[in-house]
């Protein structure tokens, strides 16, 4: 239901997401790339198809602390997903 332009970013929770759906979606065009902060298994194996996708970013499972601190880290996440957004 998203368009190809769009881009997914899961800061909650990994179960929530089928990673092999997400890995097709992305691999076939059907949205641009993710930010993807947790996964259904942690740490993300290292064999994870995630990893050597180029417009997939992985932050580490850092969202869940204090709210000043997610504010910190959240804002880099933001504005790296609007330049990404605009081919920077």
């Amino acid at each position: 239901m998203m368009k190809p332009s769009a881009i997914f970013m899961n800061i909650g929770r990994g179960p929530s997401v089928v990673e092999e759906d997400l890995i097709d979606a992305i691999k076939n065009g059907v949205i641009a790339g993710a930010f993807l902060d947790v996964f259904k298994e942690e740490p993300l194996s290292e064999d994870s198809p995630l990893w050597d996708l180029p417009n997939v970013y992985i932050t580490p499972h850092c969202c869940d602390e204090q709210i000043d601190k997610m504010e910190k880290r959240v804002k880099p996440l933001a504005i790296n997903a609007a330049l990404f957004a605009q081919g920077k």
